[in-house]
């Protein structure tokens, strides 16, 4: 069961705040955070949860390297102009 741990709080190091296991487990697109393993050991085996309710598929999703923040930034640049460039160059 995906929410046996949902009432559970934490100290997330991304956001610097007090967050519940819920965020954390559905953030990415609805997947967990990338970091979930690291934030979570020392309150309950958090792998083997991860191993029991994600497929091979889905881990490999939430575990992928997080996109840079200049890259997020030139997605999010090039979906506000249409990916347009500047023709007067």
């Amino acid at each position: 069961m995906k929410e046996q741990y949902d009432d559970k709080n934490g100290y997330c190091r991304m956001l610097g705040h007090t967050l519940s296991f819920r965020y954390c487990r559905v953030m990415n697109a609805g997947l967990p955070c990338h970091n979930i393993l690291n934030c979570w050991f020392e309150r309950f085996d958090v792998e083997t949860f991860v191993g029991e309710n994600y497929s091979r598929e889905e881990q490999q999703d939430i575990f992928k390297p997080p996109k840079m923040k200049i890259a997020t930034m030139v997605e999010v640049v090039e979906n506000v102009t249409g990916g347009k460039k500047d023709e007067k160059s």
